[in-house]
């Protein structure tokens, strides 16, 4: 999906992963960052944001919540973390950079909710009433008054996403919420607000219900709603279409490496800065099977790069029914411990993979700064 973009805007990345391959210092099936691609593209997210007054959350999940990664986009000037889950919420805590937003789309557990609130996310989103209690309840024991996103639900969502309330029962919930001692409403938020058609962003109605949420809360309840969170598709190409909607926030995550699906079909300001490494393990069939673990179903995984020439193969993962312990190559010249390049919108959170973070790329002289298994642990391969 990526594979043509980065050979054409980031080649040395590609460079770099073959040489350190060769060199035996990675491993196949490793998602390999650009380190110093990842750090100018968040300085570019973060400048275009200021310029037309949106703030900032970014996530980490795409990149498995690596702490390193975590700090590196922290400093380089979006300082506050989206936690999805409660295993984000750690990740950020555990690399000492702050927590913006938690709950965005999977509540966070009452059994885990007196320790996130004590970590002072600057707000947490609740999908119901419900929810609102538990966490005003939990934050009144500890002394605290936690403030809340509502969760506004347009019937648009991916599937095992579902969940927020809808427009029409926005008031009568609100009201609710507002008696609570231990929350205060301060925003709303929705899930998808962007998506990509033909390769351009477009809104969804999720969009125009978030900001009618606003409008209802301010208007109706004399609320001083100071956010609304319009997550999805954030990017430099979109941030001003949230401020025009009338958004406050946006949360980008794949736009750190330059895969968004508009990184797909057109040159957007970031760099692509993430890549896949594998390996020819064997060939069978007139068919070469390499390394796999780190595929992701909704992928769009159709071509590779095998060896050092980078002769163009298709690259297929097995039926999603299937744990992808190889990935197929259609090169019958394929040979046994050559290096398999590809590029693919991923969710390494999700993968069996390792993950390989450079630094020096740009300046053609890339070293190797973390090498770390698929549970963040550094990966010593014994050299």
């Amino acid at each position: 999906m990526f594979l043509e973009t980065t050979m054409r805007r980031n080649p040395r990345l590609i460079e770099a992963a073959l040489r350190f391959h060769a060199e035996r210092r990675l491993p196949p099936n490793t998602y390999v960052l650009d380190l110093d691609a990842i750090r100018a593209n968040a300085r570019i997210l973060a400048e275009a944001a200021r310029r037309v007054g949106i703030q900032l959350y970014f996530m980490s999940k795409q990149l498995n919540r690596n702490p390193q990664v975590i700090r590196a986009v922290a400093e380089a000037g979006i300082p506050r973390g989206v936690a999805v889950d409660i295993d984000d919420a750690r990740a950020f805590r555990a690399a000492g950079v702050a927590l913006g937003h938690a709950g965005h789309l999977v509540q966070i557990p009452r059994a885990h909710l007196p320790q996130v609130l004590s970590w002072r996310p600057e707000v947490l989103t609740v999908f119901c009433l419900d929810q609102a209690r538990a966490v005003s309840e939990t934050a009144t024991a500890l002394g605290l008054r936690q403030d809340v996103l509502l969760r506004v639900a347009a019937g648009c969502f991916y599937p095992g996403q579902e969940g927020g309330i809808p427009l029409e029962e926005l008031l009568e919930v609100a009201r609710a919420v507002v008696a609570l001692p231990g929350v205060r409403v301060v925003g709303v938020t929705a899930f998808p607000c962007l998506v990509a058609e033909d390769g351009r962003p477009a809104a969804t109605p999720n969009l125009e219900a978030a900001v009618r949420a606003a409008d209802l809360l301010r208007r109706e309840l004399g609320l001083a709603i100071t956010q609304v969170n319009a997550p999805s598709l954030t990017c430099t190409a979109t941030l001003p279409m949230l401020a025009r909607a009338g958004a406050t926030h946006g949360e980008p995550g794949h736009a750190l490496t330059g895969t968004t699906p508009l990184h797909a079909v057109t040159d957007q300001p970031e760099l692509p800065a993430m890549l896949y490494l594998t390996e020819v393990s064997h060939t069978y069939g007139g068919r070469a099977y390499a390394y796999g673990g780190g595929s992701y179903p909704r992928g769009h995984m159709r071509r590779a790069l095998v060896g050092t020439a980078l002769r163009p193969a298709s690259l297929q993962r097995p039926a999603a029914e299937n744990i992808d312990y190889y990935l197929t190559l259609d090169d019958p010249q394929a040979r046994v411990g050559e290096p398999v390049i590809a590029a693919f919108r991923t969710q390494a959170f999700v993968a069996r993979a390792n993950l390989a973070l450079l630094e020096g790329v740009q300046a053609g002289a890339p070293r190797l700064a973390g090498l770390f298994d698929r549970a963040n642990q550094p990966l010593d391969l014994g050299i």
